[in-house]
């Protein structure tokens, strides 16, 4: 039986915008999943959501 994680792991932040590709990004709002382009003034988050690891 496997444990089931309990809270999120810290991720690293992200390096550029995935939608314009510059690295120009702050953090954007009170959460902190948040980010904001000063190149493209996008607002994005970032979520995992597989590792390519199958059981």
């Amino acid at each position: 039986m496997t444990e089931e994680p309990t809270g999120r792991t810290r991720q690293l932040p992200p390096f550029h915008c995935p939608y314009c590709g510059d690295e120009e990004i702050s953090p954007h709002g009170e959460s902190t999943d948040g980010w904001r382009c000063a190149a493209c003034l996008r607002a994005f988050t970032v979520r995992l959501l597989a590792t390519g690891v199958r059981e």
